[in-house]
């Protein structure tokens, strides 16, 4: 092979190699970038520079935030990591040529040092290892980029395997208006699958347990699980994304004093920096941040202690009763009662919420299965029902009861087939049982 061909043939090695790690941290590893890039965080700034340098481990850290700093960009950070695996890759070719190992067609085993680097460096252990990690890291993702309808298509297709997959099915649904609907389409575990304490969990879990209890208006919560987020990283690193929900928590709550010190610190960063700038501009400028923050502020609850309670209904019941126009919590609301199996309480909260404007026609479907379920088993008159009830909900809840109550075998290969699989009487009776779990 002459020298021009075989210059194509090494160049085109390269470019392939290039390609395929450019693309796979794009697709499927860009989570795991998201992973990467919230637990360091590089500061543009001459003090940080010092005390990294200090120390050998500094310098480690400091080459390693410098780093996943872009991984924040998608394609920029799998645009890096693809430089970087060619490059690493060339030096190896140099290395091969320098100890006389420079045939042609030994140059595709120069990709296999570098290709094993990048799969160490890049995919921790436990992400290797545990198929549950890895879920707990593709739903993050999602549930930071607000990528709702992708969660539910995704839950839809493969059913999640962890609490913390349920967790974000169930958020997802939420924001899309369709928790009191939908959520028995889906996988049920339990009342955790909608809220659960941070106590005993995967540290990971902190960011988006965070970022939901924010949503739903436990201001108060959602600082104390960034906080608690930011003390287990390890070896003292800081993350951006839990700093910048530190000030906003802290902004919500007018606590501006506290809040510029976050800022402070984010703004100078490269990619939180503008927004800490902004805001360092706008602190006690009350017009603005009641722009930015108004819903938040309208939505807070000033107790701190509700997760001590194994019932979160209580505080559910709270944010209804502080801010009517929680439209989140009113659907929390509703479904934390379903999963519970609290009839005669979810059927004095849909009472409740119907007075403040919502579900006034119709309630939501899962709510009409779980009241009329409930109330022909120990009413000999259906038409006596106390909600409207659909023609749908009703023919499919009367020929669930019936199958159940005729067969005595809830493992009846018939009430797991749709519509039977997808309803609340399925969870209540066949999902639970199967769990053994019991839940309050």
């Amino acid at each position: 092979m002459n020298n021009k061909r075989q210059q194509w043939w090494k160049t085109g090695w390269s470019v392939v190699y290039g390609m395929v790690t450019f693309l796979a941290c794009l697709l499927p590893l860009r989570a795991l970038l998201n992973y990467h890039e919230q637990r360091h965080l590089f500061r543009w700034s001459g003090y940080y520079l010092r005390e990294q340098t200090a120390s050998w481990n500094g310098w480690q850290e400091l080459a390693v935030s410098f780093l996943t700093q872009f991984f924040y960009v998608g394609w920029l950070g799998a645009l890096l990591v693809a430089v970087l695996a060619v490059g690493m890759q060339w030096l190896v070719w140099r290395l091969m040529c320098f100890v006389r190992l420079r045939r042609w067609w030994l140059y595709p085993l120069s990709l296999v040092p570098s290709a094993v680097l990048v799969y160490v460096c890049l995919l921790p252990p436990r992400y290797r290892q545990s198929a549950e990690f890895r879920e707990l890291i593709s739903y993050d993702y999602l549930m930071r980029t607000h990528q709702w309808e992708t969660i539910t298509e995704r839950a839809a297709t493969t059913a999640p395997q962890s609490e913390f997959g349920v967790l974000a099915t169930n958020h997802a649904l939420a924001m899309q208006g369709r928790l009191p609907d939908d959520m028995f389409r889906y996988r049920q575990t339990g009342p955790k699958g909608l809220l659960f304490d941070d106590q005993q969990q995967e540290p990971q879990t902190l960011y988006t347990l965070s970022d939901i209890h924010l949503r739903l208006g436990f201001v108060n919560e959602a600082e104390r699980l960034a906080f608690n987020g930011m003390q287990q990283l390890p070896d003292h690193h800081k993350s951006g994304r839990l700093l910048r929900r530190l000030a906003e928590t802290n902004i919500i709550n007018g606590d501006y004093r506290i809040a510029r010190k976050y800022l402070n610190f984010l703004a100078s960063t490269l990619y939180y920096g503008s927004w800490a700038r902004r805001w360092l501009s706008h602190l006690g400028d009350e017009a603005f941040v009641e722009q930015q923050y108004g819903a938040q502020r309208q939505r807070r609850t000033a107790d701190v202690n509700h997760l001590v309670a194994p019932d979160k209904s209580v505080m559910l019941t709270e944010l209804v009763r502080q801010n009517s126009t929680n439209r989140t919590a009113v659907d929390y609301l509703l479904a934390y009662d379903l999963l519970s199996l609290k009839y005669e309480r979810l059927l004095d909260h849909l009472r409740q919420v119907q007075q403040l404007g919502y579900y006034s026609t119709m309630a939501p479907r899962a709510v009409q299965e779980c009241i009329m379920g409930n109330w022909v088993l120990y009413h000999p008159d259906a038409k006596e029902l106390p909600i409207p009830v659909s023609e749908e909900v009703y023919q499919t809840t009367r020929d669930f009861i019936q199958n159940v109550s005729k067969t005595q075998n809830v493992d009846d290969p018939s009430l797991s087939e749709p519509p039977f699989s997808q309803s609340y009487w399925h969870y209540h009776v066949v999902t639970l049982q199967q769990q053994n779990n019991v839940y309050p």
